[in-house]
């Protein structure tokens, strides 16, 4: 792995890139579902403060030092972890997309569409860290990460669970390349949901630096949320099939 070079941390450079690649792609979706400037530019602006303050206000408070004035110091900045960006980029990007397009359905697309790719990049960014990392693994595709890495013990062959991450990006992709009719226009968001909410669920069990079991002595709060919302995804898909299948039932 390579944690910087020379000076410069491949964490920072890679969620970096994810930052830009998300206003990218945001403008190039946008422009396909011919919606408004404006839609795309807060869609973004929601994602590099969810990524960025959101993540980092999230991070301390599940630690319990949430301290405001910390965050006027940069040391606070680049030190200490980040945790749940992308629930800050959804809290926020969801009711600004709704308040800024009449086309609310592919406004909420957009805002599912732009994340897969941007958060390729950050996982990898993570597997570069040495963050993020697994437990202790004797398969054949464990890695082993150096000294230097940040988290990651050195020497010990661990599950690649960032890399698990991006599996389940790429599966999202494929899924979204699926729903491509007007019969999914408007659920691509309550997909994602269901999709990564299960996905990440599952590969925490393999996290090795995840917080403690904090709910029936099975899950953390990371596996409590994303099972949450994907039950909420699932449950909003079902109401939605089961409404428009009663809207082309014939009248009895």
């Amino acid at each position: 792995m390579w944690p910087q070079i020379g000076s410069i941390r491949m964490y920072g450079v890679m969620y970096l890139l994810g930052i830009v690649l998300h206003f990218i792609l945001s403008r190039r979706i946008a422009k396909r579902y011919q919606l408004k400037r404006r839609v795309w530019i807060a869609a973004s602006i929601c994602y590099m403060l969810g990524m960025v303050a959101g993540a980092k206000v999230l991070n301390d408070l599940r630690h319990g030092h949430l301290d405001f004035s910390a965050m006027l110091h940069a040391q606070h900045w680049l030190h200490g972890g980040l945790w749940g960006g992308l629930l800050a980029y959804f809290a926020l990007a969801v009711p600004a997309v709704i308040l800024l397009s009449k086309q609310r359905g592919l406004a909420l697309d957009l805002v599912a569409l732009t994340v897969p790719i941007p958060w390729i990049a950050a996982k990898l960014g993570c597997f570069l860290n040495g963050c993020c990392y697994g437990r202790p693994s004797s398969l054949p595709w464990a890695v082993t990460f150096p000294e230097g890495v940040r988290g990651a013990p050195p020497g010990v062959p661990l599950h690649p669970s960032q890399l698990y991450e991006v599996g389940l990006m790429l599966i999202i992709l494929l899924a979204f390349a699926r729903l491509q009719t007007d019969r999914w226009q408007g659920t691509k968001l309550l997909w994602f949901l269901v999709i990564y909410g299960l996905g990440r669920a599952a590969t925490d069990l393999l996290r090795g630096d995840t917080e403690g079991r904090l709910y029936f002595g099975l899950l953390s709060l990371t596996q409590l949320l994303c099972i949450l919302a994907a039950a909420g995804g699932v449950a909003a898909i079902s109401l939605l099939l089961h409404r428009s299948a009663r809207a082309v039932s014939p009248a009895s």
